[in-house]
């Protein structure tokens, strides 16, 4: 019985470990799929903007750096990553 506790017990240890690691993981930041890249495209095009510098998906939303409005200011956006909404919009520091 103790060998096996040996043998198991790490096996374990390690399988826990591994998905907290891998759920550290899902939370970090990451760039959109082409899927995604297509669709935040889509709507900021409908509102007004283009050329946008960077574009993360960071959770719940999506952030949007340097990206130029028909203003001709550049702005940075955060849009929700479901409904594509944005929710908050400042204009960039040059």
């Amino acid at each position: 019985m103790r060998t096996r506790l040996k043998i198991v017990l790490p096996l374990v240890l390690a399988a826990a470990l591994g998905g907290a690691a891998a759920t550290t993981m899902a939370g970090k930041d990451r760039p959109p799929t082409p899927e995604e890249h297509a669709r935040i495209m889509k709507v900021l095009e409908e509102n007004g903007y283009s050329a946008p510098g960077e574009i993360e998906i960071e959770g719940k939303y999506i952030e949007v750096e340097d990206v130029l409005h028909t203003d001709g200011k550049r702005y940075e956006l955060k849009l929700d990553a479901k409904t594509l909404k944005i929710l908050k919009r400042e204009v960039e520091d040059d």
